[in-house]
């Protein structure tokens, strides 16, 4: 094979290999690169937040707050002792994607659609809980209230639909059908979510918000006298 042939085969094959290329590599890449950077570039933030309303001890009230702007991402935390005299709060930067696994882990809790429970009577814990969202242009926002997490994560008790009557006594032959259909309270999702909330963050964080219940906690044994 000439020379002159060998240079014309080699300069076909890449040819060849450079319109495959573009067909199947390049050219999708191309039309799907401007979305692309739509999505790298719009704006994405997140937040929770849980509030805790503690009804015996030291510490009357917690707030833990973690918010995401476009990948920053902040933890505040703040408490107040039981005569509601002295509040202590921080605020700090986060490294890391830890932040982001807590959120996608709140996710899979059930944060977005767990029911909103009553408050029990003589709660020992009141929580209120709030999740946002914003992605581009979409987003979206819920917050939801409980008490207990932890009666809620052990109980056995059941919820009946009672199906009376709309008159007259209920016969004995009918007295089966009251009650069918009992559904299972127990579920572990806020207790889960409590706790993964209460034990996030570095343990120099875990170690500022110890402090600051030991300090308020410290107000109890000498009280503030009101003003």
């Amino acid at each position: 094979m000439k020379e002159t042939t060998r240079t014309a085969l080699l300069f076909a094959v890449i040819a060849v290999v450079g319109v495959i290329s573009y067909q199947y590599f390049l050219r999708p890449f191309i039309e799907q690169e401007p979305q692309v950077q739509q999505v790298l570039t719009e704006n994405s933030t997140w937040s929770v937040t849980l509030q805790e309303y503690i009804l015996s001890g030291p510490i009357a009230a917690q707030t833990y707050r973690l918010s995401n702007d476009n990948g920053r991402t902040t933890m505040f935390y703040a408490a107040t002792n039981r005569a509601g005299t002295e509040t202590k709060e921080f605020t700090v930067p986060l490294v890391g994607p830890e932040g982001t696994f807590l959120f996608e882990q709140l996710r899979a809790d059930g944060i977005w659609d767990v029911d909103e429970k009553a408050v029990r009577p003589d709660p020992k814990l009141e929580c209120i809980m709030e999740v946002d969202q914003t992605l581009g242009d979409d987003g979206g926002t819920r917050s939801f209230s409980f008490s207990d997490p932890r009666f809620w994560a052990t109980t056995t008790a059941k919820e009946y639909d009672l199906k009376l009557p709309p008159k007259g006594a209920i016969g004995d032959s009918a007295l089966s059908a009251v009650g069918s259909g009992g559904k299972d309270l127990r579920d572990p999702r806020y207790l889960e979510m409590v706790q993964a909330i209460e034990a996030f963050g570095p343990s120099t964080v875990v170690d500022a918000e110890s402090k600051i219940r030991a300090e308020l906690a410290a107000t109890a044994l000498h009280p503030i006298p009101p003003r």
